[in-house]
Parts: structure tokens; sequence; C-alpha cells
């Protein structure tokens, strides 16, 4: 499967699972889709050793801090288009979404666990959504520049 067919499926399973109330599942998927759109942004920064440096590199955090620490400081179309509110705002989710899943086998009150990743998973897809339309731009003015 190629990387925009599992973008796309990714997409389709999230708006599934939002649809159908399962927000763990959506939460899930979109801590996947958040880690595949950094990817692709550390890819386009680094066209000839991107995949190699992401071979090294597990951890989303790390991620987020090499495109926060490294990237913008030599890349201005990276710095406006994935800037640092954003990647604060996914940070702050991300870590909501970690602490929650840990919650939920220590939890005897599931409603409240729902509710809470109901909101979480709301939450998460609009910053799906505006990570992946900022990660297209990217693209596009990496692509534009000849980089």
């Amino acid at each position: 499967m190629s990387k925009s067919q599992l973008y796309k499926d990714l997409i389709a399973r999230m708006n599934l699972a939002l649809l159908e109330e399962f927000y763990m599942e959506a939460c899930w998927i979109q801590y996947a889709i958040v880690e595949d759109r950094i990817n692709s942004v550390i890819r386009h920064a680094y066209p000839k050793n991107g995949a190699k440096f992401l071979g090294m590199t597990r951890g989303l955090d790390r991620k987020f801090d090499h495109i926060r620490d490294k990237i913008h400081a030599q890349d201005d179309d990276c710095v406006k288009t994935i800037n640092k509110d954003l990647l604060k705002r996914l940070v702050r989710w991300k870590d909501k979404r970690n602490n929650l899943m840990h919650e939920i086998a220590d939890t005897d009150n599931l409603t409240n666990v729902q509710s809470r990743l109901k909101k979480l998973a709301n939450e998460g897809k609009d910053l799906v959504n505006e990570l992946s339309a900022r990660v297209f731009k990217y693209k596009k003015l990496v692509a534009r520049r000849g980089t």
C-alpha cells in the first residue's frame, strides 16, 4: 500500500470510528495519522536522507523536538506551516491521549472515560485536519523551491 493510500485509509477509518462512537479507536488512529504527517514533514525537509533519519528515530516527542529545534532553524517554510503553536497543541493532545489510555484500565467510571474520549477524539480530528492541511501546504512549498 502506498503512503498516499495508507493516509486515505487512516482518514476513512478515523471518520468511521467517530461516526460509530468508537472514540478510543478514533484516538488511536489519529495518533497514527499525526505520526504519519510528522514523518512526512521530516521526509520533505530532508529529501536525501529523511527516510534514513526516520528509521533511526523513534517516538513522536523526539520528532516534534527535531522539527522545532532543527528543521525550523533552517526552513522558514516549515516555521510558517508547521508552526510552534501547532506543535504545542499536538503535544498537549498526545499527552492527554496517552494519559487517558493509561487510565482506562484503572477506572471504575467508564461513562466518564467515554465522555473524555469523545472530547479528545473530536479535538484530535480537528488537529489531524489542520496538521494535514499544513503538511500539504509545506510539501507544495518544498516542491516549489526545488529542494
